[in-house]
């Protein structure tokens, strides 16, 4: 049941470059939500907090609203929620190429791509409606503040507090930022995620199985320690041991870091009447994967330059020292990364 080192290796590095996208993408939402802040802050400033005509309050509120529902619709239409689905399948066609020494592998269809934004579920919900909850969470969360301020005779800088947080305690703004980035990188990661899972899916003549590695950065939930090095089937099915059901798959949970490699087919289930290469001479079979590979593993494998350039090289040198650890790393974002910048990067992997 072969399972190499070399494809867990590409496909945990695409795994990485998810994260760095991730990062980016969060870094772009925050911007968004900064010029949220100042807007309502700026309008907050100037509004007179003593006024008891309601009809005043509600006509300010409105007003709040239409800024921040304008700003959440640039903050989902930003997300590339398509590009991101393209990039990792033609990563993933990439990495069985590389490791594998296949040609002429399929993508998902032009349909699969076209319907991600809408179809893929986001901890089973479509994107639209998590980012309108975070939204109306964020209006309602103003208003509740606006009034309880202007019922306790606050100043409008107090009231202001309330929104952008003092002295250590978060103001609402705190919250949306915080809910934004789960959603972000959750977002990333499912997309990223089923597009693997559908391509694949569209490889079944090389590929007869998934199964999941989750500690890869050795700090995971219960749920996906359970499930490391669980197996399935292309109908989804346990297999070589397995009892766990498989469900809706990676990521299990908000802000999961685990991810799904294939278990490709032998020469005979392929057709081919020939006994597996031995390790010494088949330069893509490196070795079945442990179970419990990490990220930590992963990147002490890949050298100093790798380590670099995922992490940044002052946080990489930190790591190296003994002076953070993995989970600081992952937690800071590592070095972010673009679409454009992935997009590039695996054209350039594709041609080597």
């Amino acid at each position: 049941m072969p399972v190499y080192q070399s494809l867990i290796d590409e496909i945990v590095s695409d795994a990485l470059d998810m994260l760095r996208l991730s990062a980016q993408e969060r870094i772009d939402v925050f911007k968004k939500l900064r010029e949220i802040e100042a807007e309502l802050v700026d309008k907050l400033s100037d509004f007179n907090t003593s006024t008891e005509d309601k009809a005043r309050i509600t006509r300010f509120l409105d007003k709040m609203n239409n800024i921040i529902d304008a700003g959440y619709n640039e903050v989902e239409e930003q997300l590339d929620l398509s590009g991101i689905s393209t990039v990792a399948a033609q990563s993933s066609i990439s990495a069985l190429e590389i490791s594998l020494g296949l040609e002429g592998l399929k993508l998902p269809t032009s349909d699969y791509f076209k319907s991600v934004a809408s179809d893929v579920l986001i901890q089973g919900a479509p994107s639209a409606d998590w980012w309108r909850g975070q939204k109306l969470d964020l209006q309602n969360k103003f208003a509740q503040q606006l009034r309880l301020g202007m019922n306790a005779g606050e100043t409008n800088q107090q009231i202001i507090s309330r929104i952008i947080g003092r002295n250590g305690v978060p103001g609402v703004m705190e919250t949306a930022r915080r809910n934004a980035a789960a959603l972000v990188q959750t977002s990333v990661q499912t997309v990223a995620n089923d597009a693997r899972r559908a391509t694949f899916d569209a490889n079944s003549d090389v590929i007869k199985g998934i199964r999941q590695v989750s500690t890869l950065d050795g700090h995971t939930t219960l749920t996906c320690v359970a499930y490391s090095g669980a197996e399935w089937n292309n109908e989804r099915e346990p297999i070589n041991g397995t009892t766990l059901k498989y469900g809706n798959g990676t990521p299990r949970h908000w802000n999961c870091r685990s991810v799904e490699v294939p278990i490709t087919k032998t020469f005979r289930e392929m057709g081919i009447d020939i006994d597996e290469a031995p390790e010494s001479t088949r330069a893509s079979v490196d070795g079945q994967i442990a179970a419990k590979t990490t990220f930590d593993d992963f990147l002490r494998r890949k050298g100093v330059a790798y380590q670099n350039e995922v992490l940044g090289e002052g946080r990489a040198n930190l790591w190296r020292d003994g002076k953070i650890t993995l989970r600081d790393l992952v937690t800071g974002d590592g070095n972010p990364l673009t679409l454009d910048q992935l997009r590039a990067k695996v054209a350039k992997r594709k041609r080597k």
